[in-house]
């Protein structure tokens, strides 16, 4: 056996460590000593720098276990068992397995796991280390589960928290069960994560760009007011799973959350004396465990803090996205799971390490407008242990809370308990730094748009209501309040009156922060013309959407003699793509549909329009027969289907309905660049030219035959190399015989813009549709094809510096806006309008 330095940890629920002290072992030296407790190292805030330290090899092996009892061993019974937890064994706990004592490869890390479902009571092990065996370890039964009915439930097992101890070569098993009879698929998982291996190893420190390096101070009030911060400045430092060198080739798909409501802290109750160089073999070794014994698709935990304060990004996916984890089964749905790397059931955790904790916690609360020192509705799913939020229980709970607030747990350790005040103290002193942001971007004449401003404390604020079309200050608010401060305004001027539909700006002051956010006054149907020469076209959903961008296609015009139907769920947009240029040929809408009926916006407007004809684009797999049922019973009798045997073939069928022509718009097929035809549509439409799709590396024969029947002879394509092959170009030429040009950028906002200034003396640029360039509202795009005009992309929430730049040089001096608030928000709006 290789030589070892002795580090024993035993884990809490969900990968977390515990403590045990092996025999004959020399404690370790003390190494990278922290600030005691209490005292103010200055935190993680405004840090910009993480150590990252060498690898170490992970091997990982899973040992069957036999049921039954092995007779020689059941002397063992009789030794003394060192329990860390604090718990009762039923009554009912009746002996099931007892393996022989055995030699194995070395480990560091072990964990019990066997088919979910089956009923465990209590799991001890024994480990060799140095040729001495350990006294028995009760290992805690870890119920925690992925949430049921996910992809990540289907293959996880019960188990144990693994049990840490360094150097070990040897194991012996003893599980009880209440009835007696051993579990199926009992098996034992061993990690060796090099853990001593790396105790002396050099750190080096690398710069993470992306964190925030504010200052870590408390706005005051002061005599004159300062912008705020935006969430992503409270962003420390961070190992990425890339720097403690997780194998991405071991996770599996998972699932995500649409919000975050808490922060659920852990600790991973592990000896404290671990050196920098070794904490990132510790999250190797529980991220190892996770999937490989637990079954799970990922590391259960979203992010790490060591006792150094340094933060590990856990589940792939944490930094920017909302992933559901697997750290409070039951309560995994919209909340993150923070750990801390070592025992708190006794040591006080440093100064240091409550700043991090804070830290992560104030960045991804202050992102989503939640409270750290208020509360929030959970619901307790499937797989609650806690003794009272059983399965269905709802209440309220912590935004920052420990994992015994929901889980049968002493996790997260006493004195990390004890000092939730303090972290959910330190993370409010940072989100009191933070812009306001938006509650309710936009709404219709009568009701209230809401901007939201935090404050630590009880706090008075003021805010002045400005229109960003005449720059005119036509409502002055104020308020007191604490958390996040709802500034409400009722679309109402100084004089009573009804505000005209527009944007506004709102401006709020309080405790010596000032900014301003951008709402919206929606005309009374909900879309239509705003001031300044905006025409917002959106709805609820992307149903609601199609219909108010099919209103404006038509001109207002109630009565229509064809309406074009395609898929509109997200999966099946790729049919759409070709939609609008045939639509405006036909002078009709473009509303969606899904493959198993009508939404209830889309049937309203077949009712409300009593169209004569409604083509459907696209299959039964995308539109299915019970379509055609719904339109029948609205009193279509034409229904039309122009549908190919894939994508391809769907698009050569919409183009052979078509006006004639001898000219083309080639977009790519594949899923990655659909954006691009979606954003090409509206001038295609404009210049009655067909969309037809290729494979980025071959011209699809369904394609080339649709160019053949056509006589085709200029060929735009919208995209670049990599979306459209130049093997395909040099197809085209050889099929058409004529020009090809190509419009592409460096991303979709570049191609699309690159379309716009391609067609702009074609169409005509005095009046431009905006949409959002994100895959989720792709649709938008679509749909708004009808319109004939040119679109250009923007982030959605952010404008685009070169889609304004080229407005202004465009004389554009109308914009129709493709989508509701949620889509292109009214911020991103209000730049655009400064371009016009």
């Amino acid at each position: 056996m290789r030589r070892r330095r002795h580090l024993a940890l035993v884990c809490a629920l969900v990968g977390a460590l515990t403590v045990t002290a092996a025999p004959a072992a020399v404690a370790a030296p003390a190494r990278d000593a922290l600030p005691a407790a209490g005292a103010d190292p200055g935190g993680v805030t405004g840090a910009t720098s993480v150590p990252v330290a060498p690898d170490a090899p992970v091997r990982t092996a899973t040992v069957p276990l036999a049921g039954g009892v092995d007779g020689p061993s059941r002397r063992t019974l009789d030794l003394p068992v060192d329990a860390y937890h604090d718990h009762e064994v039923p009554a009912t706990s009746r002996l099931a397995v007892l393996t022989a004592a055995r030699g194995t490869a070395d480990f560091d890390l072990v964990g019990v796991t066997w088919a979910a479902g089956a009923q465990v009571t209590r799991v001890l092990v024994r480990t060799r280390h140095a040729g001495a065996w350990s006294t028995w370890q009760e290992l805690e039964v870890d119920p925690a589960t992925p949430e049921a009915g996910t992809a990540e439930a289907e293959g996880a097992r019960g188990g144990t928290a693994p049990f840490v101890r360094t150097g070990s070569d040897g194991l012996q098993v003893r599980l009880e069960t209440a009835t007696g009879a051993a579990p199926a698929r009992l098996s034992a998982t061993l990690v060796d994560a090099g853990v001593e291996d790396l105790a002396d190893a050099q750190v080096t420190q690398v710069t993470d760009a992306t964190a925030g390096a504010t200052p870590g101070t408390t706005a005051l009030d002061t005599a004159t007011a300062v912008a705020g911060v935006s969430p992503a400045a409270l962003r420390p430092a961070i190992v990425t799973r890339a720097q403690w060198r997780a194998n991405e080739r071991l996770r599996k798909p998972i699932d995500w959350s649409s919000t975050i409501q808490a922060a659920v802290v852990h600790h991973t109750v592990n000896a404290n004396d671990y050196t920098r160089a070794q904490a990132p073999a510790l999250v190797r070794g529980i991220y190892e465990y996770h999937i490989k014994g637990r079954g799970w698709s990922d590391v259960g935990y979203h992010f790490l803090v060591d006792r150094f304060g340094t933060v590990y990004e856990g589940r792939k996916g944490s930094l920017d996205k909302v992933p559901l984890g697997v750290h409070s089964g039951g309560f995994n749905t919209n909340t993150i799971g923070i750990a801390i790397i070592g025992e708190f059931t006794s040591k006080v955790p440093s100064t240091t390490v409550l700043r991090a904790v804070a830290q992560v916690a104030s960045w991804k609360l202050a992102s989503y407008g939640r409270d750290p020192l208020g509360t929030t509705v959970l619901t307790a799913r499937s797989g609650s242990t806690h003794p009272k939020r059983k399965p269905g229980w709802r209440g309220e709970l912590p935004v920052i809370m420990g994992h015994r607030d929901v889980g049968s747990t002493a996790c997260p350790g006493q004195m990390v308990y004890n000092r939730l005040s303090t972290i959910r103290s330190y993370a409010a002193d940072q989100v009191n730094r933070v812009t306001s942001r938006v509650a309710t971007a936009a709404s219709t004449p009568g009701r209230n748009v809401v901007a939201e401003a935090y404050a630590k404390r009880w706090s008075t604020w003021s805010a002045s209501v400005r229109s960003v079309c005449t720059g005119t200050v036509v409502a002055s608010l104020s308020g007191k309040s604490r958390g996040w401060m709802p500034v409400r305004w009722g679309q109402k001027l100084a004089d009573g009156s009804t505000a005209p539909p527009g944007l506004y700006s709102i401006t709020t002051t309080r405790h010596g922060l000032v900014d301003t956010v951008y709402v919206e006054a929606l005309p009374k149907g909900g879309y239509g013309d705003e001031s300044c020469g905006i025409s917002r076209w959106g709805g609820a959903d992307r149903y609601a959407t199609a219909v108010a961008l099919g209103r404006a296609a038509t001109g207002g015009s109630q009565q229509v003699d064809d309406i074009v139907l395609v898929a509109g769920t997200q999966s099946s947009v790729v049919d759409g793509l070709v939609a609008g240029p045939f639509a405006a040929s036909l002078d009709a809408p473009v509303l969606l549909g899904a493959v198993d009926g009508l939404p209830e916006a889309t049937r309203t407007e077949i009712r409300h329009r009593a169209p004569e004809r409604v083509w459907l684009v696209g299959g039964t797999g995308v539109l299915g027969r019970a379509v055609e049922s719904q339109l029948e019973a609205l009193g279509v009798r034409d229904v039309r289907r122009l549908a190919g045997a894939d994508r391809y073939g769907t698009a050569a069928a919409v183009a052979a309905r078509m006006p004639a022509g001898r000219s083309v718009v080639l977009a790519s097929g594949a899923q990655a660049n659909l954006v691009d035809a979606a954003a090409a549509g509206g001038a295609a439409a404009a210049t009655e030219q067909p969309v037809l799709l290729t494979a980025p590396g071959t011209l699809p024969t369904a394609t080339k035959n649709a160019m053949q029947a056509r006589g085709v002879r200029t060929t735009t394509v919208v995209g670049g190399t990599g979306a459209v092959s130049l093997a395909v170009t040099s197809s085209v030429r050889s099929v058409t015989k004529g020009q090809v040009v190509r419009f592409g950028g460096d991303d979709r906002y570049a191609t699309a813009l690159a379309v716009a200034k391609g067609f702009a003396s074609a169409v005509g640029t005095s009046r431009v549709v905006v949409a959002a360039g994100s895959d989720d509202h792709l649709i938008d795009s679509v749909t708004a094809g009808a319109l004939a005009r040119l679109v250009v992309l923007v982030p959605g929430n952010a404008s685009h510096g070169g889609v304004q730049k080229w407005l202004k040089a465009a004389g554009t001096d109308r914009l129709d806006v493709a989508g509701g608030a949620g889509a292109v928000t009214p911020g991103t709006l209000r730049s655009l309008v400064a371009a016009i």
